[in-house]
Order: structure tokens, then sequence, then C-alpha cells
């Protein structure tokens, strides 16, 4: 990884909005352009802060449920579905 998004460094948690754009600042992603386009994508083990926060702010957020059930299971199904999406 290149760039990290520390609640610490920042001065927010998720899922504060702050949060979620300074991190998309710091990866140089342009957030007016990229959050309206749906253009980034997060996920996490938390349905509230990797999920539903990002897609307030329309973020792509999906939930890293690893016993099953919605969105992914594993970070390798993730990254698949991201890198067909964008082929």
């Amino acid at each position: 990884m290149d760039t990290y998004g520390f609640s610490f460094a920042i001065g927010a948690m998720k899922p504060e909005p702050f949060m979620y754009r300074a991190t998309c600042e710091l990866l140089g992603a342009d957030t007016s352009e990229y959050f309206t386009n749906d253009r980034v994508a997060m996920i996490g083990d938390s349905a509230k802060c990797d999920r539903d926060g990002p897609r307030a702010l329309g973020i792509r957020g999906y939930l890293l449920n690893r016993m099953g059930g919605k969105d992914f299971s594993n970070l390798v199904e993730f990254s698949d579905s991201i890198l067909a999406a964008n082929r």
C-alpha cells in the first residue's frame, strides 16, 4: 500500500465523512469527481463504517463478511470483482 488513512493522523473517525474524503485525497483521488462517478471502492468488516458510511458519500462500500452472506467473504473475491469491473 502506498497510502493509509489513519484516524489519529487525520483527526476523524469512521463513519465521519471527513475521514473518507481525507483518505481519498491522500490517495490522490479527486473526491468531487470520483465520488459522483462511483469510482472509489472500499471494504471492511464493519457494516456501519466500511459499507454504509462510504455509500452515503458515493463510495462503493462493501462488507467483508468472513462467515459468508452478503458482499464478500474474502479479499481475493473483492479484488477480483473490482478488477473485472474496471476492464
